[in-house]
Formats: C-alpha cells, sequence, structure tokens
C-alpha cells in the first residue's frame, strides 16, 4: 500500500470520526491543540514553514563544520612546522657549542676536509 492511499484512509477515518464528536470534546481539543501550538512556538522560538524547518541553520552547519576542520587542520601543520624549525635551531645551537667549546685551532675550521668532517659528525649527535 502507497503512503498516500494509507494518508487518505486515515483522513477519510478522521473526518467521519468528527461527526461523533459533542461539542464539550471539540472545545477541549480545540484548547488543548492552542495550548500545544503556544508550546511550539515558545520551544522552536516562532512558527516555521512546514518542511522549510530550520533552513539556514541547516545550510550553514556543514560549511561551519568543515571551516572549522580546516582552521583545525591549518593550525595543526602550522604547529608542526613550528615544532620542526625549533628542533633545527636546538640540534644548530647543539653544534655551535660543541664548537665553541673545543680547543681547535682557528686554521682547523678554515680547512676543507674539516668540513667534510663536521658534517659527518654532526649527522651522528
Amino acid at each position: 500500500m502507497r503512503e498516500q492511499d494509507l494518508a487518505y484512509k486515515i483522513k477519510r477515518y478522521l473526518d467521519m470520526g468528527t461527526g461523533k464528536v459533542d461539542r464539550a470534546t471539540a472545545e477541549k481539543l480545540f484548547r488543548a491543540r492552542q495550548a500545544a501550538l503556544a508550546r511550539q512556538k515558545i520551544a522552536s522560538g516562532g512558527l516555521r514553514l512546514a518542511g522549510v524547518g530550520n533552513f539556514p541553520l541547516d545550510f550553514a552547519l556543514p560549511g561551519l563544520r568543515f571551516g572549522l576542520v580546516v582552521v583545525a587542520l591549518t593550525l595543526a601543520v602550522l604547529g608542526a612546522s613550528v615544532w620542526h624549525e625549533f628542533e633545527k635551531a636546538a640540534e644548530y645551537e647543539e653544534i655551535d657549542s660543541a664548537l665553541l667549546a673545543d680547543d681547535l685551532p682557528i686554521n682547523a675550521y678554515l680547512d676543507r676536509g674539516f668540513q667534510a668532517w663536521l658534517e659527518q659528525h654532526s649527522s651522528q649527535l
């Protein structure tokens, strides 16, 4: 059975039943409906069109979530880059302090072979 057929049958049975409801019961149902609509209006901040709902909010939330993810990833990449630069600076500081604390003559630093030795030993630190 299709949904439209089911809805039509339910509507027909409800319409048939309204003829049997007395006036006092109809008034109670009307007041209960009005009270329910008032509560819904207070809870939702206003009446909305059927099928539209929170259209602006539903439309903006996926974009907002995507934006937050992009910002978080950007901050993570920047944080990793800064951390890597601090690590390199600490490594260079260690090499510089080792060179300054050493008792090598100035000619050793000018020697081309010393540069090769320095690169070899700095990679081992």
